[in-house]
């Protein structure tokens, strides 16, 4: 048995030194239900894009000023739309505040369906306001800060067609992130950056405080903690321009409980819509959003957009 012991001993020593570099090195893969989560979070997300967001559908956005401008496929018009519109579809006025359409004799156009020969376009999005439709196209009028543009979506654009989801990072439980709210005093105002250099007035009502491999950070949430059920984070990482876009990356996370207490859920980052089209204005992070270190989550960079 001596003799036993004495051959067994070292073999047992190194299985038990192997479980302990292997332990020590283990990463428990995410719960099933977590994944599932994250997974259906995601595929509601392309769902979405397939469906009634408008970002894969881009076509054009175009910015109306005052007077009366042409518009149609066709080269000579003042707002020229992709060559499979009619070359002239009729013209858009702009009064002031008020944006009308007149639809030439030989065009249908319409709006739920009815006939449209002369219209004043309220303003909103594809679910609200007035929109237009002609062909596999519909329009409906922005009002950015007292500025109007028309946006311009394609039901068949080359990017539904094409698209075949986004590339994510490995889902890890790990970032899911426990985040402190700290409120301000008072209420500060707020420049988003956006990418036409405009930015967007926005209040903060404090800052996410937060922990990543022993050091502190923070990001400023924007909406109200309490009037709101999410809070919507703009952050840059040091993954964009790498694997991810360059102009940061959006999360929704709920609003924190009664002792400041949230989940910033990493897992759940999502592209901008810049990444789909160039017809996009996209908000950027505000500086004290720009994260030092990288965060190998959520969506990768999509880089299959279509053009016409």
């Amino acid at each position: 048995m001596n003799f036993i012991r004495t051959i067994l001993s070292p073999i047992i020593g190194i299985f038990v030194l192997a479980f302990i570099v292997l332990s020590c090195n283990f990463e428990p893969n995410p719960s099933s239900e977590y994944v599932k989560e994250v997974n259906d979070w995601h595929q509601k997300r392309i769902n979405n894009l397939k469906g009634p967001e408008d970002w894969l559908k881009l076509a054009g956005l175009f910015e109306i000023h005052e007077g009366t401008h042409t518009f149609g496929s066709d080269s000579t018009n003042d707002i020229i739309f992709p060559s499979k519109a009619a070359p002239e579809i009729g013209t858009i006025t702009k009064n002031d505040t008020i944006v009308t359409v007149e639809i030439n004799d030989d065009v249908t156009v319409t709006q739920q369906q009815d006939t449209v020969t002369k219209i004043t376009m309220t303003p909103g999005n594809a679910r609200s306001g007035t929109v237009l439709a002609h062909q596999s196209f519909r329009w409906y009028l922005l009002d950015r800060r007292g500025m109007h543009y028309i946006r311009l979506v394609d039901e068949k654009h080359p990017n539904i067609r094409n698209f075949d989801g986004i590339e994510r990072f490995p889902i890890k439980p790990t970032w899911k992130i426990k985040a402190q709210f700290n409120a301000f005093d008072e209420p500060r105002s707020i420049i988003v950056p956006d990418v036409l250099n405009e930015g967007m007035p926005d209040t903060l009502y404090g800052m996410l405080e937060f922990t990543i491999d022993g050091k502190e950070y923070s990001l400023a949430p924007l909406n109200h903690p309490e009037k709101d059920d999410k809070f919507f984070i703009i952050y840059g990482d040091k993954t964009n321009g790498e694997t991810t876009y360059g102009g940061g990356k959006y999360i929704y996370i709920p609003t924190p409980n009664e002792d400041g207490i949230t989940y910033l859920d990493f897992n759940k980052s999502y592209n901008p819509p810049c990444v789909f089209t160039e017809f996009a204005t996209c908000p950027l992070p505000p500086a004290q959003n720009r994260l030092p270190i990288a965060i190998p989550a959520g969506e990768k960079m999509f880089e299959n957009a279509q053009s016409y």
